[in-house]
């Protein structure tokens, strides 16, 4: 129960500082709090290539975070450890499935990552490609939660597929202020959803 509040605490400092200042707490609790998490991680064990594979994914991100923060625009750095934590966490979720696959979640997933990028395109740019890589990933590994939990039905495989459409949202957002027009209330509803998504994947390793 601590640590959960000790890295809600440190994503709300982040969150409030990305708004009001200072500068020091910006920088500091925004990887602190994946820190945090890569702890609880560490301790849960890292015996199996799921729990690796969990581990890696959030020291990934951690790298991902610390590139799109700094003051000289790292985006493409940053997209591509988010791209090489959604394939870490892949390799997770796909270990788990156990059983036949569905294939009207990936048709239902698709089309929505189809629709988010024809949203986005008039605004890519040189930016087409990876974006494209990059939902096709996002996509992928959410299908990879949906069949971990679909075949096995544990509360694991559902925290896992929660995680993952909350990720979806957070790099939506992402995408849209980025892309498309910054709005105020981005930065709260990015890095919210984002760090929600991320404690899903841990308390995977809980459970």
């Amino acid at each position: 129960m601590w640590v959960w509040l000790a890295i809600s605490f440190s994503a709300l400092l982040h969150i409030t500082a990305a708004y009001y200042g200072p500068k020091w707490q910006y920088y500091l609790f925004k990887p602190l709090t994946m820190v945090l998490l890569l702890i609880l991680a560490w301790q849960s064990g890292l015996d199996s290539v799921y729990q690796q594979a969990i581990f890696i994914g959030l020291i990934l991100s951690t790298f991902g975070d610390v590139f799109l923060m700094l003051p000289k625009d790292r985006f493409i750095q940053g997209l591509a450890s988010f791209l090489l934590a959604h394939t870490a966490y892949s390799v997770a979720f796909w270990s788990q499935v156990d059983g036949p696959m569905v294939w009207w979640l990936p048709a239902m997933l698709v089309g929505g990552g189809i629709i988010v990028f024809l949203l986005l395109l008039p605004s890519l740019g040189a930016m087409v490609l990876p974006v494209m890589v990059y939902i096709a990933m996002i996509v992928q590994m959410t299908w990879a939660a949906g069949e971990f939990w679909l075949t096995v039905g544990s509360t694991a495989g559902l925290l896992a597929l929660i995680g993952a459409l909350v990720f979806i949202v957070s790099d939506t957002v992402l995408a849209v202020d980025r892309f498309r027009g910054p709005f105020r209330a981005s930065t709260s509803v990015i890095m919210t959803s984002y760090y929600l998504a991320q404690s899903l994947f841990a308390a995977t390793l809980l459970v």
